[in-house]
């Protein structure tokens, strides 16, 4: 696993950065809407989100004043590909896995 996967995972490890990829998931945000939706401060979401986006989750996208932050899919999907695959015996199990959302 590449050291930017592991980057990817330790980044997943906080509550607080899985509950922002819950938001971001559906649509872009800017810090005030990530703070007002989690109940967080401020720089407390700014420092998760650099978190984030060092990691390759999020990555931010200046709109006049606001800088706003989308979830980079694509990567999020390529790390946990590369994660599976590293165990070839589980491959069958995982081929035909929904996502089922709680």
């Amino acid at each position: 696993m590449t050291n930017k996967c592991v980057d990817f995972f330790k980044a997943l490890s906080d509550e607080n950065r899985q509950r922002i990829i819950e938001m971001l998931e559906n649509k872009d945000m800017c810090v005030s809407e990530i703070v007002e939706g989690s109940g967080l401060t401020q720089p407390t979401i700014s420092h998760h989100l650099n978190i984030l986006k060092n990691a390759g989750l999020v990555t931010p996208k200046k709109k006049g004043q606001q800088v706003y932050y989308s979830l980079n899919k694509n990567w999020f999907k390529e790390c946990c590909r590369d994660y599976i695959s590293m165990f070839e015996c589980c491959k069958d199990l995982f081929k035909n896995y929904k996502v089922t959302k709680k």
